[in-house]
């Protein structure tokens, strides 16, 4: 017998809601920061069980090891500092320990200057200003003392690392440790657009092995453990979840599990029932960006509770840190006027962000059920006018 029962939340699937949409105050607030002063630094780690092609070395040069190298960015609740702030620079030029993994810092710079070049349509006075833009994250503070909840972000595929800086900064001053890895691939010169199963997997492992080393921490509880993923970071966080059950919940931004082209491939390795298991999924809403989603792999986790999001001016690009970025550089004019205004785009950015550490508080902070959440995550919703659809399915 089927005892699945679905709780409809208020302002959930309902066309009055779409046509209460009014557009975005001009004034677009953004997220409160919290009280906690936030600290970042880079842990260089060898996966010893597994090759890397550590392409671009030069024809006469080999490399010091073959070892796989993951760069860990790690953001997290740090002591009161009267240092300056970090610049953005430090996030896409990091000094390495040595050669070996400055070789890799090399070839993550190319890339992400090569997608921040795309961003601002190659203006160099504008990616200038961003590189020399001041973070709210101080270099290599001292941790606060304590135990905090870690959040695992997966970025999407050739995404920016990091990627959703905000993202991470907003939840660290908020008392979470959040931690990524870059999208590497199997190997630095098997770089392209084609997603597959071995090159997701390779992100999983990656994660998977960069775990052990960030619950060493002292101020993490590894008992309180979550992944959010946008595009195809939203598989690779499903997957995780399904192998490693130390995390606890996850998030979807815009996961590649709901489009047309990728939902058989993140079903592929979906084969865990953790019966109750916490998803929260975003998922764009725009009109002419909404043709390829599809909820049906969502919603046939039945063993799942399933929290899902619809944003009807979202476009896929909101659920990164690009409007966040385009605004701080007064960037002009917004990319997408043919889809959305410059304040939508940010307004669902925002809402994003401060949905999902309502998600993760009411897990790890309040214990909160996840129908109690949904409703809260609901209300937050409604006063802001920008979902237009949203629904709660338990067991």
């Amino acid at each position: 017998m089927n005892t699945k029962k679905y709780f409809l939340i208020s302002f959930l699937v309902l066309t009055v809601s779409f046509l209460l949409f009014k557009g975005v105050n001009a004034q677009v607030k953004p997220p409160k920061f919290g009280s906690h002063k936030v600290g970042f630094k880079y842990i260089y780690l060898l996966d010893e069980t597994r090759d890397w092609d550590p392409f671009p070395f030069k024809t006469n040069e080999t490399p010091r090891s073959k070892k796989r190298p993951i760069r860990v960015a790690v953001w997290y609740p740090s002591e009161p500092v009267n240092e300056k702030r970090m610049l953005f620079k430090n996030y896409v030029n990091p000094k390495a320990p040595d050669d070996y993994f400055a070789k890799l810092n090399e070839i993550m710079n190319t890339y992400d200057m090569w997608s921040y070049n795309g961003m601002f349509k190659k203006n160099k006075i504008a990616v200038d200003k961003l590189l020399n833009f001041e973070t709210q994250v101080h270099f290599d503070a001292t941790a606060k003392k304590g135990k905090f909840p870690l959040i695992l972000y997966c970025s999407g595929w050739f995404s920016r690392s990091p990627d959703n800086t905000l993202l991470a900064e907003f939840l660290a001053s908020h008392g979470y440790v959040v931690a990524t890895i870059p999208q590497l691939g199997t190997g630095s010169t098997i770089f392209d657009f084609k997603i597959n199963k071995e090159r997701v997997m390779t992100q999983v492992l990656d994660l998977q092995f960069a775990l052990e080393t960030i619950l060493r921490m002292k101020n993490l509880d590894s008992k309180r453990v979550g992944s959010m993923g946008f595009s195809v970071g939203g598989i690779v966080s499903l997957w995780l979840s399904q192998r490693d059950k130390r995390v606890k919940a996850i998030v979807g931004l815009d996961a590649s599990y709901i489009f047309d082209d990728s939902a058989q491939l993140a079903k592929e390795n979906v084969l865990v029932k953790r019966q109750g298991f916490p998803i929260l999924t975003f998922y764009r809403g725009h009109e002419k960006q909404r043709s390829n989603v599809n909820l049906n792999l969502i919603k046939s986790l039945n063993w799942a509770n399933r929290l899902v999001v619809g944003m009807p001016k979202a476009t896929h690009g909101e659920f990164s840190d690009e409007p966040y970025l385009l605004s701080q550089m007064n960037f002009e004019p917004w990319p997408r006027l043919e889809l959305n205004s410059h304040d939508e785009a940010l307004s669902s950015h925002y809402l994003t962000i401060k949905l999902a550490k309502l998600f993760f508080d009411g897990l790890f902070l309040n214990q909160m059920e996840l129908k109690e959440l949904g409703v809260k995550i609901a209300a937050e919703s409604q006063k802001e006018r920008l979902v237009y659809e949203q629904y709660l399915e338990m067991d």
